[in-house]
């Protein structure tokens, strides 16, 4: 597929905190990481979220959930512990994201929910790291390479967003428009959109562009070969916790939040006509808020 990632829809979310969850610690460190793409692809597209990873306590029953829901298939790889196994996510056969244990510590947090945290692709993931503490962040797992995965590290930006950077041993995925149940885009619910905006700017090195969809006049897009990567507006209520949220591109929204509810999730926001297209929120049986989006075949963005 040869057409890029351009904007892909943005909400306002009024239940933020639902899901909130504090960083913990990956799986084991012998915990198998697979390579993001099922070949090597020479591909480097800086500033582009090109990996999702689902930190939970309940990997099963997450699967069950977006099997049923979204028609994700799953590789497990790892030793019959659980708790140190990693599994791939794929849609249409396509490697998509993984699935983790969180820490399973009594940390007293026991009923804290999961997050999918998005990997932002950088070429040098300890100058990312440098950034990040300079202009106010926090390294929560410093640089390392996890086996054929590449050179990881994961961050909480100044607000307390959790995100993660990666340089990808096998170059990052083909650049495309996402298929029906592929990730469609990524938005960050800040206090500060602004401040926000300019503290990304430099990890990802954005062109940041007014508008946190196009042609609209609040909030920013991030863009990098230029292509919008992800936005930033504000959120309605500033007791939420700042959260990046991704979206899923479906076929059709109000279907999807039906099956969605029918196999456990909640549903933070009914189906609502916003940017010029559909879009809902769900949190899955784990925990996790993930945005829902209809987005016609020729609504890329131009470069």
């Amino acid at each position: 597929m040869t057409h890029k990632l351009g904007w892909r829809g943005s909400a306002v979310l009024a239940l933020l905190g639902l899901a909130a969850v504090a960083a913990t610690p990956l799986a084991g460190a012998d915990t198998y990481w697979p390579p993001i793409t099922d070949h090597a692809t020479g591909q480097r597209n800086p500033g582009r979220f090109v990996w999702a990873e689902l930190l939970t306590r309940d990997v099963g029953a997450a699967a069950e959930f977006y099997g049923k829901v979204f028609g994700w298939t799953f590789e497990t790889y790892g030793p019959a512990d659980d708790l140190k196994t990693y599994t791939v996510v794929l849609s249409g056969g396509t490697p998509i994201g993984g699935m983790v244990y969180a820490s399973p510590k009594d940390d007293g947090k026991k009923k804290r929910g999961a997050r999918w945290v998005g990997l932002m692709s950088v070429p040098d993931v300890q100058a990312a790291a440098t950034l990040v503490e300079k202009d106010g962040g926090k390294v929560l797992m410093p640089p390392r390479t996890l086996g054929e995965r590449g050179t990881v590290a994961l961050f909480l930006d100044p607000e307390g967003g959790l995100f993660g950077a990666i340089n990808s041993a096998t170059g990052d995925p083909e650049d495309y428009l996402a298929d029906d149940n592929q990730w469609l885009w990524i938005e960050l619910m800040a206090n500060d959109p602004a401040k926000m905006a300019e503290f990304y700017k430099g990890i990802g090195a954005y062109d940041v562009v007014d508008g946190a969809a196009k042609g609209e006049s609040s909030g920013f897009r991030l863009k990098s070969g230029g292509y919008a990567r992800a936005g930033i507006q504000a959120k309605l209520d500033q007791k939420y916790p700042t959260t990046w949220v991704p979206y899923l591109r479906v076929k059709s929204v109000a279907d999807t939040v039906a099956s969605a509810a029918a196999a456990g999730a909640k549903i933070v926001m009914q189906p609502a006509r916003m940017h010029g297209t559909t879009i809902a929120i769900i949190v899955d049986p784990t925990g996790a808020p993930v945005a829902l989006a209809e987005w016609p075949a020729s609504g890329k963005e131009a470069k």
